[in-house]
Order: C-alpha cells, then sequence, then structure tokens
C-alpha cells in the first residue's frame, strides 16, 4: 500500500522535481463530471463484486480546505490525517477508517507554466521517489480544462501491487495531485469510497482555463 509517511528528504526532493518537471471572476469547481467520466467507465468491461465485498461509503464526512490556497475535499470522519509543508509544497497524507482501506496523497503547489501532463509526470516521479516501483498512470480521461483523471497502479518494495486513481488539477498558477490506493486485492470494494474522495475536490477560483 502506498506508505503514508514521508520523510523530509522525500519532500524537499519533491519540491525539486516539481521545479524541473514543468514546460517551456470567482466561482467554485468541483472536480466530480457527468458526462466525461462515465463515459470512460462504460467503454470497458466491469468486474462485478459481490454487494457483501463492497465497502460501504461512510455516512459522515469532513472537509479539509486551505482557504488561502483555494483548495479542499472531504474524507470519511475517522480518517488518519496529517498535514506538512516543505518548500512551499503543501502534503495532506491519510488513511481511511476500517472496514475501508484507502491511503491518499494530496500535493499543492505553485508553478504556472505546469501542464495536467506535467502533473502525470510529477506524480509518477514523486511515487518511484518513495520506493514504488513499475508506476503505471493509465486510462486518464479529461474531465475539464483544469482537470483530469487516470487509474494508477505501483509495486512497492516487497511486490505487494496498489492499485488507485489520481486526480490533477491546475488553477491558474496552483497545482493540485491526489493520489487514492489500497491493495490492488480490496480495490474494487474501496472504489466507490475513492471516487467519493476524488469527486468531492474543489477549486474556489476560475481554474486555470478562466472557466471553471
Amino acid at each position: 500500500m502506498l506508505k503514508t509517511t514521508v520523510g523530509l528528504f522525500i519532500l524537499t526532493a519533491l519540491a525539486l522535481i516539481a521545479v524541473g518537471c514543468g514546460s517551456a471572476s470567482t466561482a467554485t469547481k468541483s472536480a466530480t463530471n457527468s458526462n466525461a467520466a462515465p463515459a470512460a467507465k462504460s467503454a470497458k468491461t466491469k468486474e462485478t463484486v459481490p454487494a457483501a465485498k463492497v465497502v460501504p461509503v461512510p455516512e459522515n464526512w469532513i472537509t479539509m480546505a486551505d482557504e488561502d490556497k483555494g483548495y479542499g475535499f472531504k474524507v470519511p470522519e475517522g480518517t488518519d490525517r496529517q498535514t506538512q509543508t516543505v518548500n512551499g509544497v503543501d502534503v495532506f497524507t491519510a488513511k481511511t477508517p476500517a472496514p475501508s482501506s484507502v491511503a491518499s496523497f494530496v500535493m499543492a503547489f505553485k508553478d504556472k507554466s505546469l501542464s495536467k501532463d506535467d502533473l502525470l509526470t510529477f506524480a509518477t516521479k514523486f511515487l518511484e521517489g518513495i520506493g514504488e516501483k513499475d508506476v503505471k498512470i493509465t486510462d486518464v480521461v479529461e474531465l475539464s480544462d483544469d482537470y483530469s483523471l487516470g487509474m494508477l497502479s505501483s509495486v512497492d518494495a516487497k511486490g505487494k501491487v496498489t492499485k488507485g486513481k489520481i486526480l490533477v488539477a491546475t488553477d491558474v498558477s496552483d497545482n493540485y495531485v491526489m493520489l487514492l490506493g489500497t491493495d490492488e486485492s480490496e480495490f474494487k470494494a474501496n472504489e466507490k469510497i475513492m471516487d467519493e474522495i476524488w469527486g468531492s475536490f474543489t477549486m474556489t477560483s476560475g481554474g486555470a482555463s478562466g472557466d471553471s
């Protein structure tokens, strides 16, 4: 599973990667998209999960928000969470409470030169930096000019496979990367909770496009 403790030296490296991976009216926009995401899902055959194995979506949620940087999202009440800021990079790490089993990273930093594709590259480098191997980001769907969503998988040092989702967002000069993952065997059971988390992400501005 994705590690939920990140050392200072890793965060410093993260900030350096953020600087190096770039290429040369107020409203609230949610990452939820009713058209693009469902269309992408319906194009593939989906495994049916027995109802008894699906982790129920929690009833009570709390909002994590940074009004200064203009973003927020929700996690289930009881989520074990930590926040750190190093070299201008905000890093939120969390693990949802049992019976769910979703680990998450949310990273926010400024660099107006970055595109959504740059943020996907940034996420790959970040995961490799914390020891994940064979990092793959696939089935990327552009939800809007400001948001892209993809599938994520990686393998840790012990050979355990993590599967999850990645949301990237751009907001003028601010950039956001959300990584959600669980053990591959538990992905289907926890997918609805992941969708609730990424779908709750909001940017309280017009986004990079100016239209959100």
